[in-house]
């Protein structure tokens, strides 16, 4: 487990003093805040993560996915914490996220 997922219970997740990312339904659209200094640091993530926000097409290279904008984020250690909105937690790192968007973006239909 990464370490900036310890001490999770310090992250205001509904301020502005943190930065984090809402998981909900399957996406990562329910809410978010990066700070200044998140944005100075870290401005290719802001800028695709802003377009994917916005549902904006883009390069080939800009997320099209929850799964792009979790993948990239561990990739490149952007210290972005998730958390899950619907249940109130934090996410407990990268294969829990990814467990999640699998099992909220599979549709079994009813037999």
């Amino acid at each position: 487990m990464s370490d900036r997922f310890m001490n999770t219970t310090e992250i205001d997740y509904y301020g502005e003093t943190d930065n984090y990312i809402h998981l909900k339904f399957g996406d990562c659209r329910k809410a978010y805040n990066f700070t200044k200094e998140f944005k100075k640091a870290h401005p290719d993530f802001v800028k695709k993560y802003k377009r994917y926000w916005d549902r904006e097409d883009g390069d080939f290279d800009d997320f099209k996915s929850p799964f792009q904008v979790v993948a990239y984020a561990f990739k490149k250690n952007i210290p972005v914490h998730f958390y899950y909105n619907y249940t109130d937690e934090p996410a407990k790192g990268y294969e829990d996220i990814i467990d999640y968007l699998v099992r909220e973006n599979t549709f079994v239909p009813e037999k």
